[in-house]
C-alpha cells in the first residue's frame, strides 16, 4: 500500500509544481498579454486574475488535506477525525476554485464577443464544473467516511 500511496504522494507533488510554474512564470505574462489585447476589459480582467491566483491557493490547500490523507492511509488511520475533518477542507477548497472559474464567465464571454469564438464560453462552463464535481464527489466521501467512523466507533464500545 505504501508503493501505491508513494505513487499518489509523487504525482501531487508533481503537480503542486506545475500549478507554483505556472503561477510564477505563465500567469503574468498572460495577464500582461491580456492587458495589452484587450484593452477595453478592464474590471473583468482584473477579476479574473484575482480569481486564477486565488484558485491556485485553493488548489495548494486541497493538495495539502489530500497528502494529509495519504499518510493517515500509510498509518493505517483513515478512519478518524483527522481524515473526515481534511475531506471537507477538500471539499470546500475544490468548491471555492468552481466558484473562482465560473467568475471567469464574465471576461471569457467579453474575450468571446470580441473574437467571435462562442465555443469559449462552453469550454469555460466545462472546466469549471470538474472542481465542482469533484467538491461533489468529496461530500458523498465525507458522508461515507463519516458512517465508516461512527461503525468503528460503535464496535470499539461493543467488544
Amino acid at each position: 500500500m505504501k508503493i501505491k500511496t508513494g505513487f499518489l504522494k509523487l504525482a501531487l507533488v508533481g503537480f503542486g509544481v506545475i500549478i507554483l510554474l505556472l503561477c510564477l512564470f505563465v500567469f503574468p505574462t498572460m495577464l500582461v498579454r491580456l492587458k495589452q489585447i484587450y484593452t477595453q476589459i478592464t474590471v473583468s480582467r482584473d477579476v479574473f486574475a484575482g480569481c486564477l491566483y486565488l484558485s491556485a491557493g485553493l488548489f495548494f490547500i486541497a493538495e495539502g488535506y489530500a497528502y494529509q490523507i495519504l499518510r493517515l492511509v500509510d498509518q493505517d488511520n483513515v478512519f478518524s477525525g483527522q481524515a473526515l475533518k481534511a475531506i471537507k477542507r477538500i471539499k470546500g477548497a475544490t468548491g471555492g476554485m468552481g466558484v473562482c472559474y465560473l467568475l471567469f464567465l464574465p471576461m471569457i464571454y467579453q474575450v468571446a464577443q470580441v473574437e467571435d469564438a462562442p465555443g469559449m464560453i462552453i469550454m469555460m462552463a466545462l472546466i469549471a464544473m470538474i472542481p465542482l464535481t469533484v467538491s461533489t464527489f468529496a461530500a458523498i466521501l465525507e458522508k461515507l467516511l463519516q458512517k465508516a467512523t461512527e461503525l468503528k466507533l460503535e464496535n470499539q464500545y461493543t467488544v
